[in-house]
């Protein structure tokens, strides 16, 4: 008895410490934004303090009390969710993003803001938005992504020059470019290329990037000082984030195409165009002189009739040499990265391949990038990192990047005449290429070769040490640094290299970019409502730059193309240049309970490039700004989510000019020579008191949230001025120059931004996004130097008149058009006419009758972008815009003369509305010419003559068109993988405008620069 009354106590007590210890629970949390797992989420017994955390793989394991039946999982940027465990002893549970809870971070200067602190103008765009682009560069993905940043191609060339402006032209003959920091290593952007465009910023693959943030108003930017006067772009890249190794591959290829041909006349229709031509002009042998223009008169001509010799002439073939020397091309893209980590240490690790055809072979684009960053806690108080990118781009060279070169085949591959044979029956090239292009372009660049590689590493190395709870030290090295190698090749089979047997030309640059920045960080909260916070730092730039070029020629055979195998060396030059930058910079933070927002900052920066009497200057600036939402009568609302005033001032400085602008320098030009022996001479004055060119600018914004933040946005106005520019202002010729670099005049920018993103649809399932961007500056010249109205070399530069967009980094302003307005063509005679000064139609306009006509800087522009999602479909369509501008366009301008100056191809639709007849309304006037070549009517302009080949460049594209799928992680798990995604996608597929030419954006003259391409790709993203 006794032993079964033991056993049964014993029983009990079993059952009641079984009780007791409850059961345990197991499982994993993934997120349902990506489907991966979440290490460190928070698992807690509801109604307890019993929990823990996920592991590295998501996994956790918990002892839950029998009376305990829910469990709360929650993890920082997911919305918290209960599960109730019944009779499972393993739960799994996905947590899906907390898109209102999740606190946005904005990187600013020298250090990070949520956003909502934020009270300057900073325009952030995620790298998500630009993923898989088949784009060279991050900078030409920012067209249409952000209010008052507008973006242009320079031409189509893969991985050629980006135009940016932010917020306007800031300058006439000073740099316009804005500031690159990535990573905090501050960039320099120059091209330097000799034989075509290689743009630096390409050396890192945009899928690296985690975001990228402008500062646009000189209160966000005048911490950045001298460099900051045409705004700050800051480029964020991905990290390593504490979990197991996690691996993504991405790979897409595709093709690209021209976007358009230019429809020119064939062989029948030039010779009946330039026949009637010649016969309004005069010419008795009208028909003979329209055959022999075309190399195609036979020796017997005068003994045929008129109708004999239109037989021969309207019989003519047409070959497409566009077709020819225009086509598809190839890109591909391949990348594999691998990131993680433990508490202590993150990485990651990436790698790239990227190629790219432009729509003229051999021009292309080829980079292979390799990237790392590293993050080490080294003890609680020290935290160590460094990024390392390098990468290698080469890219086969065009024969010229602009111009009207006979060898150019984006000049003329629509300009030579069509009747010509591309090649001959036996498949050689045809030489004898009849009209004023006298050389067959398909040869040139079929036996011409050039070849550009730019080697690049750009790195830092950071330490951040932690003085105390709320004092941190931070200390960042960093290195810019690249090697350039040219080389170029004019091969004796062409024009350009049969008179010298072979020309090669070849030059190596070097630039080194050296940084450094200390810096030191304080904050302090007091009685939980007042917050305070001071950044003091140091920093230090310097940058060399050297090159060697030498040319040969005389070469033994065609396959001999270094330059060491030229029998004649033509010239042998280098150079050397440099400047520094050094600067002192506090910034102070105070905000009370995060509804009143104080900034201050002030910078003090010594440049180089400046004279010794003003080297340094300080840059000030303030913000303010007040988040009504968190008043008591609105951080209830529902319908109010987010509205904050914000207000600024501040001063930034320019100092993007010549490094020794401000030197009286000494050289040895032609010239400087005397009796054989060497000398110099002075070839620049000095001007000690050559100083900054300063932008002042006040910022008024308000960013808004409402019904739970389904409508964001933010509305900002600003009044940009430039004061003190850099001018070349003109001196007595007795000083032996014409011209001294000085601090003359004043520029405005004033203008409106507007941007808004909103959640249309979200409901079973299907969602829809829409964010639209729009921005209006209004860019003029406020003052000149001596009380000029414009400037006596450029009367383009004139008060009250736009300076016009820099075609490239160091280019001047070329102002607003200044040219007699054409009033269209006489219906009784068909000859052109402008207006004079009263306004009187006129065939002979004098330069008094000039009037200003705009420029070609836009001064609308924007982007918009729609998103559809459901479950795991996606479509977007991105489109950008811009009004406003007018251009001078060169192709077009040689087509529009429509054979009548120079025996160039006509378009079509200028010929189809060319005048022919008394009563023709038309804007195109007759075609004349005659017998001795003279193209102009008697006593009046020519055709292109002041503004009648002006064109306005506005524009709409869709810019980009994706349609993807991301599969069901559960599907793709058994497959070890933690994420699948395929996708299609076409870059500018459809294009509004009334554009004659082949592509209304461009910078430059268009004249044979290489036009922007289609491009189709799929791809598919694969994590594991």
């Amino acid at each position: 008895m006794r032993k079964v009354l033991l056993l049964g106590l014993a029983l009990l007590f079993a059952t009641a410490s079984a009780f007791a210890q409850g059961r345990v629970v197991t499982g994993t949390v993934t997120s349902g934004e990506d489907g991966l797992p979440i290490p460190g989420a928070s698992v807690i017994v509801k109604g307890t303090t019993i929990g823990t955390a996920t592991d590295l793989d998501g996994r956790f394991s918990l002892n839950v009390p029998q009376e305990n039946n829910t469990l709360v999982f929650s993890f920082v940027g997911t919305v918290t969710q209960e599960a109730n465990i019944g009779n499972r002893s393993q739960i799994n549970v996905v947590l899906q993003p907390d898109t209102r809870s999740l606190e946005e971070v904005i990187v600013t200067g020298y250090g990070t803001q949520p956003k909502r602190e934020v009270t300057g103008a900073v325009s952030s765009v995620k790298g998500e938005l630009i993923e898989n682009l088949p784009l060279q560069s991050f900078d030409r993905a920012l067209q249409g992504r952000a209010a008052g940043v507008q973006v242009r191609s320079n031409n189509g060339l893969p991985g050629g020059a980006v135009n940016i402006r932010i917020r306007g032209v800031g300058s006439v003959t000073a740099g316009n470019e804005p500031l690159f920091i990535v990573d905090g290593v501050q960039l320099n952007n120059e091209a330097n290329s000799s034989f075509t465009q290689n743009n630096p910023l390409a050396f890192l693959n945009p899928n690296d990037i985690e975001s990228m943030e402008i500062l646009k108003d000189a209160a966000s930017a005048a911490i950045y000082g001298s460099q900051a006067a045409n705004g700050v772009v800051i480029i964020t890249t991905k990290k390593g984030k504490q979990g197991k190794a996690r691996f993504e591959f991405n790979a897409f290829g595709g093709s690209t195409e021209p976007m358009k041909f230019l429809d020119v006349l064939g062989g029948d229709e030039w010779y009946g165009m330039r026949r009637d031509a010649l016969i309004r002009g005069g010419d008795g042998i009208a028909r003979a002189r329209a055959l022999s223009n075309m190399g195609r008169l036979p020796g017997n001509w005068q003994s045929l009739s008129d109708a004999e010799l239109d037989a021969i002439g309207l019989a003519l073939p047409t070959y497409d040499w566009q077709r020819e020397l225009m086509g598809t091309g190839r890109l591909q893209n391949y990348e594999l990265n691998v990131s993680g980590g433990d508490d202590k240490t993150q990485f990651f690790v990436s790698g790239s391949y990227n190629y790219q055809e432009s729509s003229f072979r051999p021009v292309d684009f080829e980079r292979g990038t390799f990237r790392t960053s590293l993050t080490h806690k080294a003890n609680e108080r020290l935290t160590l990192e460094t990024n390392i990118n390098l990468a290698t781009v080469g890219q086969n060279v065009p024969f010229a990047i602009a111009g009207a070169f006979l060898g150019n085949p984006a000049f003329s591959a629509s300009a030579v005449l069509p009747h010509n044979p591309i090649r001959n029956e036996d498949g050689t090239f045809n030489e004898a290429i009849a009209g004023v292009l006298g050389q067959n372009v398909a040869l040139v660049n079929e036996f011409n070769s050039g070849f550009t590689r730019r080697n690049t590493v750009v790195g830092n190395a950071i330490a951040t040490y932690k003085i105390a709870d709320n004092i941190t030290f931070r200390s960042l090295f960093g290195l810019d640094y690249s090697l350039l190698t040219e080389e170029r090749y004019r091969d004796p089979r062409t024009p350009d290299g049969a008179g010298v047997r072979g020309r090669a030309t070849a030059a190596n640059d070097w630039r080194t970019r050296f940084i450094t920045t200390q810096t030191v960080n304080w904050n302090k909260t007091f009685n939980n409502v007042h917050n305070v916070s001071a950044l003091a730092g140091f920093e230090y730039v310097t940058e060399t730059r050297e090159g060697l070029n030498g040319e040969a020629i005389g070469f033994p055979t065609f396959q001999f193309r270094y330059i060491d195998s030229g029998a004649e060396p033509v010239f042998v030059g280098g150079f050397w240049t440099g400047y520094k930058r050094q600067g002192v910079f506090a910034s102070a933070n105070y905000d009370y309970k995060q509804k009143y927002l104080f900034t201050a900052t002030a910078r003090y920066d010594g440049s180089s490039r400046f004279g010794a009497n003003t080297q340094y200057g300080i840059f000030p600036s303030v913000r303010a700004g007040w988040n009504i939402a968190m008043e008591d009568f609105l951080k209830d609302s529902e319908a109010i989510t987010e509205l904050k005033l914000r207000a600024s001032w501040g001063r930034t400085g320019n100092d993007q000019i010549g490094n020794f602008a401000a030197r009286g320098l000494y050289g040895a030009p032609t010239g400087a020579n005397y009796a054989g022996n060497p000398g110099i001479r002075p070839t620049s004055l000095a001007n000690l008191d050559l100083g900054w060119e300063t932008n002042e600018t006040v910022n008024l914004g308000i960013d808004f949230g409402f019904l739970g933040n389904r409508v964001t946005g933010a509305i900002d106005v600003f009044d940009r001025r430039t004061k003190d520019l850099l001018l070349n202002q003109p001196i007595l010729w007795t000083n032996g120059f014409g011209s001294i670099a000085n601090n003359v005049g004043e520029l405005m920018n004033r203008g409106i931004e507007f941007e808004v993103s909103t959640v249309n649809i979200d409901r079973g399932g299907f969602q829809w996004r829409t964010s639209f961007n729009f921005t209006y500056v209004r860019n003029e010249i406020v003052s000149l130097y001596d009380d000029l109205d414009f400037l006596p070399a450029n009367p383009g530069i004139a008060v009250g008149q736009s300076v016009g967009n820099p075609p490239f980094p160091g280019a001047q302003a070329p102002g607003s058009w200044f040219a007699a307005e054409y009033a269209g063509v006489n219906p009784a005679t068909g000859r052109p006419m402008w207006f004079d000064i009263n306004r009187n139609r006129t065939y002979l306009p004098l330069a008094a009758d000039r009037v200003y006509f705009g420029s070609n800087l836009a001064p609308y522009f924007g982007g918009f972008n729609n998103t559809f999602t459901y479950k795991g479909f996606e479509l977007t369509a991105f489109f950008t815009y811009e009004y406003g501008a007018i251009v001078s366009d060169g192709q077009y301008n040689f087509l529009r003369e429509n054979g009548t100056r120079l025996t160039l191809n006509a378009l079509r639709e200028v010929n189809d509305r060319a005048w022919t007849q008394p009563g023709d309304m038309t804007d195109i006037p007759r075609t004349y010419v005659t017998a001795a070549g003279n193209a102009n009517e008697v006593r009046s302009q020519g055709r292109n003559f002041g503004t009648a080949s002006l064109l306005k460049a506005d524009f709409i594209r869709l810019a980009q068109l994706t349609v993807g799928y991301t599969f069901n992680p559960t599907l793709v798990r058994n497959l070890g993988l933690t994420r699948a995604r395929v996708f299609a996608q076409g870059l500018n597929l459809w294009t509004y405008d009334m554009y004659p030419g082949y592509d209304p954006e461009f910078a430059g003259d268009n004249t044979g620069q290489l036009p922007l391409t289609r491009n189709y790709t799929i791809g598919v993203q694969l994590g594991f």
